[in-house]
């Protein structure tokens, strides 16, 4: 059984699910930004309660987290690179071999 079909499929879906995953990523960011903001202004804005502090900062930290995880390469780099690799060698094996069926259909 030929696996080529499932191959592109899947790695289309990992695509996909990258750029949802990096887009949640920069949102967590995003509200841990927000939160950092809010726990500087509540602290030097005046007396402050340390407890409300601390509840503010530990969900900026809560939302910190994620964030950075979701951020970070899963796989080392070597292994990334040698992905890489073989997506473009798999590109420029269908790039030969469509430019073939061209030229032996076109005589």
């Amino acid at each position: 059984m030929d696996n080529s079909k499932f191959l592109i499929l899947n790695s289309q879906f990992r695509r996909d699910i990258l750029g949802a995953m990096r887009t949640f990523s920069l949102l967590f960011a995003f509200i841990a930004l927000v939160m950092l903001a809010v726990f500087l202004i509540y602290v030097f804005r005046g007396p402050a309660d340390p407890l409300i502090a601390g509840g503010i900062f530990v969900s900026f930290l809560a939302c910190l987290a994620p964030a950075l995880l979701l951020l970070k390469p899963f796989e080392p780099p070597e292994e990334l690179r040698r992905r890489r690799e073989e997506a473009r060698r798999e590109r420029e094996e269908r790039r030969r071999s469509s430019n073939e069926s061209h030229r032996g259909s076109g005589s």
